[in-house]
C-alpha cells in the first residue's frame, strides 16, 4: 500500500470514528481532479461546482460502505464517473456508442509542441489546447470518458477497468479507438 493510500485510510478511519472535519483532507486531495473531470463532462462552471460538491457529499455519506478491496482513489473515482454518467443520461442530447471489440492493444501519444518562449507561439499553443479540449468534448461518451481517466486523470488501465466495470482488454480497445478517433479529428483540423 502506498503512502498516499495509507493516508486516505487513516483519514477515512477518523471520519468513520466521528471526526467529520478530517474529510477536508480528502476534499483537498481530490478536489482539482474531480472538478476538472466534471467540467470536461458538463462544460458549465457553476454546474461543475455543484456536482463536485455533491460528489464529495455522496462520498462522505457512503464511506461506511467502502470495503477496502481496492484503493480509496479507485472507489472515489467510481463514484465520480457514475455520477457524471447518470447526470449525462438525464441531460443527454446524443446517443451512447458501445464498443465491444477485444483487439487493438497498441498505443501512441498525441503530442503538441510545448514552446512558450514567445507570445505568438504561446497564443498558438493555447488555441491548440482549446481545440484539443473541444474535440475531446465532442467524442462519444465511451471514448471521452476513458481518455479523460487515462490521459487527464492519469489512472492505470487496471484502475479504469475497475472504475468502469469493464475488462482490461476493453479498456485498451476503447483507449486505442478513442485516440485514433481524436487523432483523425485533430488531423482534419490541421492540428497534427
Amino acid at each position: 500500500m502506498s503512502n498516499s493510500d495509507s493516508e486516505d485510510i487513516q483519514v477515512i478511519d477518523k471520519v468513520l470514528a466521528g471526526d467529520i472535519e478530517a474529510f477536508s483532507v480528502i476534499i483537498d486531495k481530490y478536489r482539482d481532479k474531480t472538478f476538472n473531470y466534471v467540467y470536461s463532462q458538463v462544460k458549465d462552471y457553476d454546474e461543475t461546482l455543484d456536482i463536485t460538491q455533491e460528489i464529495f457529499i455522496m462520498t462522505m455519506e457512503a464511506l461506511a460502505s467502502f470495503r477496502r478491496e481496492s484503493k480509496f482513489s479507485t472507489w472515489f473515482y467510481s463514484i465520480m464517473v457514475n455520477y457524471c454518467k447518470n447526470y449525462r443520461k438525464k441531460n443527454s442530447r446524443y446517443n451512447v456508442i458501445s464498443i465491444n471489440s477485444s483487439r487493438g492493444d497498441d498505443e501512441y501519444d498525441l503530442q503538441l509542441p510545448d514552446e512558450r518562449e514567445n507570445p505568438e507561439e504561446e497564443v498558438i499553443m493555447n488555441e491548440s489546447l482549446r481545440i484539443v479540449k473541444e474535440e475531446i468534448g465532442m467524442l462519444p461518451d465511451d471514448y471521452r470518458e476513458i481518455l479523460l481517466l487515462r490521459d487527464i486523470q492519469g489512472l492505470s488501465y487496471n484502475e479504469i477497468a475497475e472504475i468502469l466495470d469493464i475488462s482490461l482488454s476493453n479498456v485498451k480497445v476503447r483507449i486505442h479507438r478513442g485516440r485514433e478517433f481524436l487523432k483523425n479529428r485533430l488531423t482534419a483540423r490541421g492540428l497534427i
